[in-house]
């Protein structure tokens, strides 16, 4: 089944390998971004030894021995729902898209998906080979920033990004929501899981100080930091409610006092600490570790404290 491409992809994208290039790549690959999300992709998690596995030995081994198992916002997804269209912006190798469909039977009829790292959309693509999730959808895979989506308006029916935004600068993340909202259909549906950092985070405001030590730590790969009211106030600037009348932002229940590590440094007994820390309903906007947005109705409402926007 054939399906219409943008006149953006058709005239600004190449096609090599299972892939849509930008004509300018060689600029986007001398992007400092890039070049650190092509080395991490390169190792990320356990799927580099999926090559040296091959796929007869992949296909005996559990799919999240391999990639891990996703939770948040994904364990309230609902069963059995199609989408015509789904748009996964940072898909990496299909984490996310490979839980959601074995897991929830979550089907499409054509999947997009967009990431900066030519290394991971490589995985994802031998992924696809392996476990063949969305089995009745056509793929196009985009080698790109987000911030500018080569798709037509009113196109996508729902928009999922699993832990990326907080990867990319605030002024691109604005970019970005104007975009998701541009592409996507009336009445359709997104969901943003662990997407945005919590700024007031005690955690974070602690690893924020460290970066003045060690600049160059691991903290390096998160670019930006929300309140709860930024994050409305982003999705508002982006009239995502246009196309979705309702939306919820909401702390992500997952809460930390401390940080794991300060520079090259781990801090003893923050793990154990973070697990045990249960703020009462006030307080979990300022200890969550990040913040998520979804369509109401797409995903399970769940925390008193949420706001539904529209």
């Amino acid at each position: 089944m054939s399906i219409s491409i943008s006149p953006q992809l058709q005239e600004d994208f190449q096609h090599h390998d299972g892939i849509f290039f930008p004509n300018d790549y060689e600029a986007l690959s001398a992007v400092g971004q890039k070049q650190l999300w092509d080395k991490i992709g390169s190792t990320y998690y356990q799927t580099h030894k999926a090559e040296e596995l091959g796929e007869a030995a992949l296909r005996t081994i559990d799919y999240q021995q391999i990639t891990g198992k996703i939770g948040g916002l994904w364990n309230r997804f609902p069963h059995d729902r199609h989408f015509e269209t789904i748009l996964e912006i940072g898909c990496g190798y299909g984490r996310a898209s490979i839980n959601l469909s074995k897991e929830k039977t979550l089907s499409c009829r054509q999947y997009y998906g967009i990431d900066i790292s030519e290394p991971l959309l490589r995985r994802l693509i031998y992924f696809k080979q392996t476990y063949d999730f969305y089995p009745s959808a056509e793929f196009t895979l985009i080698c790109d920033s987000a911030e500018t989506l080569p798709l037509n308006d009113n196109s996508v029916d729902l928009i999922i990004s699993n832990a990326v935004l907080m990867h990319i600068q605030t002024e691109k993340v604005e970019k970005l929501l104007l975009e998701a909202a541009r592409v996507l259909k009336p009445g359709g549906a997104f969901v943003l899981n662990n997407s945005f950092h919590n700024r007031n985070c005690p955690g974070h405001i602690l690893r924020n100080l460290s970066r003045k030590v060690f600049p160059l730590g691991a903290n390096s790969i998160y670019l930006n930091q929300q309140t709860l009211d930024e994050v409305e106030s982003l999705l508002d600037r982006a009239e995502i409610a246009k196309k979705c009348s309702k939306f919820v932002v909401e702390p992500n229940p997952h809460y930390v006092l401390l940080p794991e590590e300060l520079g090259r440094f781990q801090v003893p007994f923050a793990s154990e600490v973070n697990r045990r820390l249960k703020p009462p309903d006030a307080q979990k906007s300022t200890f969550a570790y990040s913040f998520n947005a979804y369509s109401a109705g797409v995903v399970t409402y769940s925390y008193p404290e949420s706001k539904i926007t529209g």
